[in-house]
């Protein structure tokens, strides 16, 4: 393998700018992690764009509502793209490669609502083996393969903006299927004739957090750039990486400057860690990255990009402008999930530390 001032040249495919091929591997970690991630909590009243306050929802306080809302998705698994109209979602009889969703368990603590769902696909995995005779084995192919997550929600006695925090695994977190059901089914409620026609959206956004990114920035954690031109795969639909540019920040001497480029996606004109949004757009942060590289790239067709940096858990997340929630997870353990009463120590933790940043005021119960 040929390296170029600290630069790593990998071309799989589809052209010939670059006719040495030099693979590249990106290490992996085959041990599950277990942690959460930290949200702001919204709610708006139809498809309006003004918040509604959490004590003004049509005569309810909206965590009454949040918690029928649970409660209505536990009495069924619920299958396929909750945006889709009812008709047009899967059917029983077709829903391989469907998403499947359950609440398992939904109850009030306090001014917290704390919830179980399920979360799986259908047709992910064909049997369900055990250890011992082969006879005891299970065709689960027509079932969805599940996952559990645990999620608190936060929500105020009076306000328009609350927390949320769910539970990871690995690198999944369930959090946008988890708003787009509650929104279907506030939906469903209110075409019904007690419903009215008022229904609720629930929104949610990652919080940053200043402390976690400059302890990474400060401890030179970011390791390295990458950028990407994909190309449609045989099957037309499906992207397949073309070609992948990687820079060793440490040997290129780029640290500082791209460790000023990230602070800045994540903050504000202030300098003050933001919640996070896309301000900055796919395109523009790609072009943020390549004239870091170089102007010798300036003229290669890239379509995205990211700097990978290593968390205070010793994780190796990619961050770019479109995927920055994925530094702020908080792993809590490794191999097997936290007990509750831990899990739920721990996120009362983590937000009580940002909620004077976040400018969000919560009086946590202790358990």
């Amino acid at each position: 393998m040929r390296e170029l001032d600290g630069r790593y040249l990998e071309q799989t495919g589809g052209g010939d700018r670059f006719p040495n091929r030099i693979i590249h591997r990106f290490g992996r970690s085959f041990l599950t992690t277990f942690g959460f991630k930290l949200f702001t909590f919204q709610v708006y009243r139809c498809s309006r764009q003004k918040v509604t306050k959490f004590q003004d929802c049509e005569g309810e306080h909206y965590r009454d509502i949040l918690l029928r809302l649970l409660k209505g998705l536990s009495s069924s698994t619920s299958v396929g793209d909750p945006t889709l109209p009812d008709e047009e979602r899967s059917t029983s009889k077709d829903i391989h490669g469907s998403p499947a969703f359950r609440v398992d368990s939904a109850e009030l603590k306090d001014n917290t609502i704390r919830a179980v769902i399920q979360v799986g696909k259908f047709g992910s995995h064909e049997n369900a083996i055990g250890a011992g005779d082969p006879a005891a084995d299970i065709p689960i192919g027509d079932k969805a393969a599940s996952n559990i997550f645990r999620i608190v929600f936060a929500i105020p006695d009076e306000g328009e903006s609350g927390f949320l925090a769910v539970e990871t695994i690995g690198r999944s977190c369930p959090h946008g299927l988890l708003i787009k059901w509650l929104k279907r089914k506030s939906q469903q409620e209110a075409a019904t004739p007690e419903g009215e026609g008022v229904w609720w959206r629930p929104s949610v956004k990652a919080i940053a957090d200043e402390e976690r990114l400059a302890h990474m920035i400060n401890e030179g954690a970011a390791q390295k750039l990458v950028l990407v031109r994909h190309a449609v795969g045989r099957d037309g639909i499906r992207k397949t990486n073309e070609l992948v540019i990687t820079e060793s920040l440490a040997a290129s001497g780029k640290l500082d400057q791209v460790s000023q480029m990230v602070r800045g996606w994540f903050t504000d004109e202030k300098g003050r860690a933001s919640r996070l949004e896309e301000s900055v757009t796919r395109e523009a942060g790609v072009r943020e990255l390549a004239a870091i590289v170089g102007p010798e790239i300036e003229n290669i067709a890239l379509d995205d990009g990211w700097v990978e940096i290593k968390d205070p858990d010793g994780q190796i997340k990619r961050v770019s402008p479109h995927h920055m929630a994925d530094v702020f997870t908080y792993r809590l353990s490794e191999d097997r999930p936290v007990v509750t009463p831990t899990f739920y120590t721990e996120v009362r933790s983590v937000a009580m530390s940002l909620q004077t940043a976040a400018k969000l005021a919560f009086d946590w119960p202790t358990s």
